[in-house]
């Protein structure tokens, strides 16, 4: 009788270390799980409907970041929000108008109280299209709103938390900002003024230990072809000529590669230390910007003429 209360009492012993122990693993869970979350990286990706961005925003989370996307429409936003959830990924979008100052500043203030940002990555942008004589002073006034003026408001909301954090800013530039583009002047106006500011921002944040880069892809197969502002009229004295020119960039475009090859690029400069200034990106784009460094001016524009049919 004394044998057996004393192998229930030892087996009744060993029962409640196990359970003692069990709980203890799973509060260290907890807590592991807790800590992994605070150390998660934030991430605030713009124009992230589509195209360049949606790769890089879904990218980003996939590899554990917490990211923050933006689109322009609030219901998109909801729908985009609720088919990331059921993705499993730590991805949310909220809506943001670039020409807005009030929504700049208000989605600026929001990131800042909900915690520390370490990476902010402008895609948001667009194309128009069109000779310089055609392209009216509203439209020419939307390129660099959305494309230059958006994200510069945007960047001074969002730098005193980078500082805290001594994060990354990286700008979706373009070839296009490296030379000047036929029926694309705008366009390519905006892009070279990102890849200034860029450099000029990296400068300015070095001694606080924020990084800057600009990545300059060439042509990819994104939505930007489908949603390019096009400013031609019929009795245009460039209609012939500007018409040859879209369709041969409207073809190149359509048969690029996929942005996923961006996003990719993004994810390692977002967690390299020491990140190169500018990135070019995309089929030949470092050999094109060697040839530009290398030709003659006159001769380079021969080239690009020749390549745009115009």
């Amino acid at each position: 009788m004394q044998e057996a209360n004393t192998q229930r009492n030892t087996e009744g012993s060993t029962a409640a270390r196990f359970q003692t122990t069990r709980g203890t693993l799973s509060e260290m869970s907890k807590l592991m799980r807790d800590l992994a979350g605070a150390d998660r990286r934030r991430v605030l990706v713009t124009g992230a409907g589509g195209g360049i961005g949606d790769a890089v925003a879904r990218r980003m989370a996939q590899a554990g970041y917490d990211v923050v996307g933006t689109v322009r429409d609030a219901l998109r936003a909801e729908a985009l929000s609720q088919d990331a959830a059921r993705a499993g990924l730590r991805l949310r979008y909220l809506p943001l108008e670039l020409t807005d100052d009030r929504q700049v500043e208000a989605l600026g203030s929001r990131i800042g109280a909900e915690g520390a940002l370490d990476v902010l990555v402008h895609n948001a942008g667009f194309g128009v299209f069109g000779a310089v004589e055609d392209v009216d002073a509203a439209t020419a006034a939307r390129q660099f709103a959305v494309n230059v003026l958006g994200p510069l408001a945007l960047t001074r909301c969002l730098l005193p938390g980078l500082r805290a954090t001594r994060g990354h800013v990286i700008w979706i530039g373009s070839l296009a900002g490296r030379v000047a583009l036929p029926f694309q002047a705008h366009y390519s106006a905006t892009k070279a003024a990102i890849a200034l500011i860029s450099d000029a921002l990296r400068m300015e944040v070095a001694p606080h230990g924020v990084r800057v880069t600009c990545v300059e892809p060439s042509d990819f197969a994104t939505g930007f072809t489908n949603a390019r502002c096009l400013s031609r009229r019929d009795d245009s004295a460039y209609a012939l000529v500007s018409g040859r020119c879209l369709a041969e960039v409207e073809k190149q475009e359509r048969s690029a590669p996929d942005p996923a090859w961006v996003a990719r690029v993004v994810q390692e400069l977002a967690e390299s230390a020491d990140p190169p200034p500018r990135r070019p990106v995309g089929s030949n784009a470092r050999r094109i910007c060697l040839l530009l460094r290398l030709l003659p001016a006159r001769l380079a524009e021969r080239m690009i003429r020749s390549h745009y049919r115009v």
